[in-house]
């Protein structure tokens, strides 16, 4: 009887559950997206495109005030006519970079400027010379010394001939790689310090076969204002060295003079700027020998810069790319 009452239960609950999970069934069946699939995937296409496009929108407001944000700054530079840099902000990577590219630009124009001035000064300087002398001589021509006069003329002419040369060789050094060709360093420097007459001998070691790809007219600037650097400021010595380091071309050019005090090493690459110390024999150069040094060797993919000389003075080294197999 209980096993009879027992079974009846089992059988009841058994049915119920089909019952429910049928019923159960049915309801999801209703409910789910499966009868209208595409309809339904459609209308959630149509969600994620209204979305792009607001979010689009908000993202292309926001970059276009940071554009008329960074275009005010430049138009505020361009009144103003003074040093300045654009206020770096929190932003895409993009635009931050723009910044700082304009930045980078902002700071160019303001060193060519400064460049411009200092030019203006360094041209007026001998004009002005030129003309008080000539000035003096045609006030009091039956008292003129005009040896003395033609002298002093012919070394303003000098001056401004030296930096209309300087600045032409600067324009220059980015020339066309049209003009290049394989060059045996060691033998371009024995060349080079066999046509120089110089008061100080200068000895040459070479390491032979180091071969460079460059444009010749140009490498032979550096030489020759390296060289003359060398003679204006050594003493006793002045050495050349060429070689290898580190898979590149080295050419190294020493002397025992004053040498460079440690602060003054990267501002003597700067146009215009001119050690205090006093050199040992001629007057004071243009100023633009190392910055047009330093320029033809970036156009070359090479540096330049200056230590300590293991004979006392300064050492100026160029290392260039070692040239192809």
């Amino acid at each position: 009887m209980v096993d009879r009452r027992v079974g009846s239960l089992r059988g009841g609950i058994r049915g119920e559950y089909l019952m429910g999970r049928s019923i159960l069934s049915e309801r999801l069946e209703r409910a789910s997206p499966g009868r209208d699939t595409s309809s339904h995937k459609r209308w959630w296409n149509l969600a994620m495109v209204l979305a792009a496009a607001v979010a689009g929108q908000v993202l292309v407001r926001r970059l276009l005030r940071r554009v008329r944000s960074i275009s005010g700054d430049l138009a505020e530079i361009n009144v103003s006519d003074e040093r300045a840099q654009i206020a770096r902000q929190h932003g895409p990577q993009e635009v931050t970079q723009l910044v700082d590219n304009i930045n980078v630009s902002l700071d160019m124009l303001d060193r060519e400027r400064e460049f411009t001035s200092n030019i203006a000064h360094e041209i007026r300087s001998p004009l002005a010379g030129i003309r008080v002398t000539v000035e003096e001589a045609t006030t009091r021509p039956g008292e003129a010394d005009y040896p003395r006069v033609l002298e002093a003329v012919l070394r303003g002419v000098d001056r401004l001939d030296a930096l209309a040369t300087a600045l032409l060789m600067i324009a220059r050094s980015r020339a066309a790689q049209a003009d290049w060709e394989r060059i045996d360093l060691c033998e371009l420097v024995r060349q080079e310090v066999a046509d120089r007459n110089d008061p100080i001998s200068i000895e040459v070691i070479c390491t032979p076969g180091v071969e460079v790809t460059a444009m010749r007219t140009r490498i032979c600037q550096i030489i020759t204002n390296l060289l003359d650097n060398a003679q204006h400021h050594a003493t006793h010595q002045v050495q050349v060295h060429v070689g290898r380091s580190d898979g590149s071309a080295r050419l190294a050019v020493s002397d025992d003079g004053p040498g460079v005090p440690e602060k003054d090493r990267e501002r003597i690459f700067d146009r215009m700027y001119q050690l205090k110390a006093i050199s040992q024999r001629g007057g004071p150069g243009t100023g633009l020998g190392l910055t047009i040094t330093r320029d033809i060797a970036k156009a070359h993919y090479g540096a330049v810069w200056v230590e300590p000389s293991p004979l006392g003075g300064a050492c100026f080294i160029l290392q260039l790319p070692i040239a192809a197999p």
